[in-house]
């Protein structure tokens, strides 16, 4: 049996199932680009640098190679990162997944309603998130705003038991 408010809030449901997945993908490229900069690093991502020295120190020389200490520190840095964003990364799959569940469950209970006019119109103001007036105007000639809400209403009271 689902929840009233659950049913009430099928939309935000729904859009907050989107928001989970832009993040997920957002995380998902976060741990592609951090794996990327790790390989680089562990594959020998040198440094370059031009100095000056030698006698009277007017001679240029290039230095090439891996900074030991900046390499471990960088490397130590974008592991824990990447612990993090995995770790963010499971808990918003689990969210998604709970949240996946229970809009099955409202879908099924909407599709479970008996009377075929209730049905579509708790599917237009729940799942469709239409204003009284589009579901009205839905539901075709002898519906209005007022007739709309009240039959919700009363379907709520029914099946929920409120007042």
């Amino acid at each position: 049996m689902i929840d009233k408010t659950v049913l009430v809030n099928y939309c935000e449901l729904i859009d907050e199932i989107s928001d989970i997945e832009a993040r997920i993908s957002k995380l998902s490229e976060d741990i592609k680009r951090l794996k990327k900069r790790i390989a680089d690093i562990e594959n020998g991502d040198f440094v370059v640098d031009k100095v000056k020295g030698g006698e009277g120190g007017w001679q240029g020389y290039i230095i090439e190679g891996v900074p030991v200490p900046e390499y471990e520190k960088c490397k130590t840095v974008l592991l824990t990162k990447k612990c993090h964003i995995e770790n963010e990364y499971a808990l918003l799959a689990d969210r998604k997944l709970e949240l996946s569940s229970e809009r099955t469950g409202v879908q099924r209970f909407i599709c479970g309603i008996k009377n075929p006019a209730t049905r579509r119109i708790v599917t237009f103001r729940c799942m469709d998130g239409m204003k009284w007036s589009q579901v009205a105007k839905s539901m075709g000639n002898g519906y209005t705003e007022e007739s709309v809400r009240q039959a919700f209403g009363r379907f709520l009271r029914k099946e929920f038991g409120e007042k």
